[in-house]
């Protein structure tokens, strides 16, 4: 019911948004946010120019994922809020959800220029036929806030392949 209410803005990340810590996402978990994105097609819900991880995301799997933003920060500036996490509803009916658990909660990197999350899928559908074969791509639509002055907000989608591996 959570996912359901973030999905609809109706509720915000539990926590202010501005935990910090030690991003352990690993590089192939890490997608990157460009100042120009590449304008490659992609299916009708995912905005043209969506950085991707490189690794897929089995539904069993319980990892940390990391987008980093350093591109578009000017030097000095840093990440000082997450302001929103929008999940797909297609996510949500597939029973994906962002873990807000402790230890496990989003966080923004201690450099400033990456923020972490980690997934979790409902075990319910760990075997769902959606994840079999190529699997499905997701959009999640990060929202963050920097310590410039003034503040500059920047609102970026990043698409997770979940798939059996």
């Amino acid at each position: 019911m959570l996912s359901h209410l973030i999905v609809l803005g109706l509720l915000g990340a539990p926590n202010d948004g501005s935990d910090i810590g030690a991003v352990i996402a690993t590089p192939d978990r890490t997608a990157s946010m460009l100042v120009i994105q590449a304008t490659a097609s992609r299916p009708t819900s995912i905005p043209l120019g969506a950085a991707a991880w490189p690794q897929p995301y089995d539904p069993g799997d319980h990892a940390p994922y990391a987008i980093n933003f350093a591109d578009l920060l000017d030097e000095g500036e840093k990440i000082a809020k997450i302001e929103a996490i929008k999940i797909a509803p297609a996510a949500v009916l597939l029973g994906i959800s962002v873990d807000e658990a402790p230890g496990y909660g989003p966080i923004i990197d201690v450099a400033g220029e990456k923020i972490q999350l980690w997934f979790l899928v409902d075990q319910a559908y760990w075997e769902s036929a959606s994840f079999a074969s190529a699997g499905v791509l997701l959009p999640f639509t990060v929202r963050v806030l920097t310590d410039s002055v003034p503040p500059k907000r920047y609102e970026r989608t990043a698409v997770l392949t979940v798939r059996q591996l």
